[in-house]
């Protein structure tokens, strides 16, 4: 891509379709806007809104000439069921590869899975299942069972199979005389101590494309763009790798977290190397440097009744300074106007509240954490990734980026004082995504990775 060709990187959203317009020369954003989603009528008529204000930005020659890709979370994520062996690895793994693909887990079943279970998925609407467990050349009984009962099951979804690959052609035959679509990805647990998870990832992804495209008005919009590259999630985990690493000899930021709360769920992406807690055993399924989590009841709006239900509705109460009575109905209001904006300082300092809990909840689901064991030979278990030596912790999203005080909320993810089991760092640089630019920067990433590496550092703001 020519350094003197401007882009124009959009996110079809379910509530926004944004845009960005950037100089990958001048390695700034020269604009960012948005304006209401229209993908539930017309996906074209919110494009078309976002693409006139990059008109206002740019010169016709340059607008004609620049690159227009876009990411989109407009299908709200693949709903997704991960079917493992054992709960602590192949359910584990994946997660962290439905999760990393920007799928939303609906549901996980571990072991030898039982016909009301699945009943259970179909309730669900789940739209795709990945099926996963077993070592190389290990048993192959449970995965047979598991395979046989998914395909007599009612379940139309799309089956990814990543599990042992000597069982695949058996698990694919048997998928198949159920008439289940079935798509066989490498073994994302192929031996102990390794995650593969890039395969899985990569047939979610193309899964979660065709659908988002195949919405009403998405595939018209096709025409108008270079593509339609990637999940939204996917795109802000392409930036925070980015930004973690650096890349063409420009260094990044270092291990870092990113915080997204909005109003169903609180995304944490997290960009570390897997390392040992001193004088502990680690157990459980790998986790690559790069993690993405999706908390399905931390939310300010259609999520704060499972937010008070969580925190407490008292403790909210306590921490926003207002009333039981008046915490309740600030909670009502919320679930039932998503778009509900504080007008008042008490409104205020509900989100705020809510906020906190989100943050501090979500960072401490997404951490690992250590056991302790009276086992003579090993004192201290570690379950999941140590994020200890994280030293940037970055928040993005309304809740968090329009709140009075943003490094207070993003504090609750520190470790605090006796939490001498959970692996958060104690202190970390604080930094705010104003701009709302990581999902652009994912995008931009494909052409121009040492562009969107600088303008994200010159972008966040950092916070006292």
């Amino acid at each position: 891509m020519p350094r003197d060709r401007k882009a124009v990187l959009l996110d079809f959203g379910s509530t926004h379709t944004k845009v960005a317009v950037v100089s990958p020369r001048e390695e700034r954003i020269l604009f960012s806007g948005c304006t209401a989603s229209t993908v539930k009528s017309d996906a074209r008529l919110g494009l078309r809104r976002c693409l006139e204000m990059a008109r206002d930005v740019l010169s016709a020659a340059e607008f004609d000439g620049a690159l227009k890709l876009a990411s989109s979370s407009a299908a709200g994520g693949l709903r997704m069921a991960v079917i493992g062996l054992s709960r602590s690895l192949s359910v584990t793994a994946g997660r962290s590869a439905a999760f990393g693909a920007g799928g939303k887990i609906l549901a996980t079943l571990a072991g030898r899975i039982k016909e009301p279970e699945l009943a259970g998925l179909a309730a669900e609407k789940v739209e795709i299942i990945l099926f996963c467990g077993g070592y190389e050349r290990g048993s192959e009984a449970a995965l047979l069972h598991n395979a046989a009962l998914l395909a007599a099951s009612s379940l139309q979804a799309p089956v990814i199979y990543a599990g042992n690959s000597f069982a695949a052609a058996k698990v694919r035959s048997l998928l198949a005389s159920g008439g289940k679509e079935c798509f066989i990805a490498d073994n994302i647990i192929p031996s102990v101590g390794v995650l593969n998870t890039a395969m899985a990832e990569s047939i979610v992804r193309e899964i979660f494309l065709k659908r988002i495209i195949n919405m009403k008005g998405l595939d018209g919009v096709r025409g108008m763009l270079d593509g339609i590259l990637m999940p939204t999630p996917s795109a802000v985990l392409a930036a925070g790798e980015l930004l973690a690493r650096g890349c063409d000899g420009e260094k990044g930021l270092g291990e870092l977290i990113i915080f997204d709360v909005g109003g169903a769920t609180t995304d944490v992406h997290s960009f570390a190397e897997q390392r040992p807690y001193d004088g502990a055993r680690f157990i459980g399924a790998a986790e690559g440097f790069a993690k993405r989590t999706v908390e399905g009841d931390l939310g300010l709006r259609e999520s704060s009744v499972l937010v008070a239900e969580g925190a407490g509705t008292a403790k909210l109460a306590a921490d926003a300074a207002v009333s039981d009575a008046f915490m309740a109905e600030a909670v009502a209001r919320r679930v039932a106007d998503n778009s509900f904006l504080p007008a008042t300082r008490e409104e205020r300092r509900v989100d705020s509240a809510l906020a906190s809990y989100c943050v501090r909840a979500a960072a401490r689901r997404h951490a690992g954490c250590i056991e302790h064991t009276a086992s003579v030979g090993c004192k201290l278990l570690q379950r999941g990734k140590n994020l200890g030596g994280v030293k940037n912790i970055i928040g993005t999203g309304g809740p968090l980026i329009n709140n009075e005080d943003p490094a207070a909320l993003l504090k609750e993810a520190l470790r605090k004082g006796g939490e001498r089991d959970v692996l958060l760092p104690e202190t970390a640089a604080l930094y705010a995504d104003g701009s709302y630019m990581l999902y652009a920067m994912g995008l931009l990433v494909c052409h121009e990775p040492k562009a969107a590496l600088g303008i994200m550092k010159k972008s966040l703001e950092a916070l006292s």
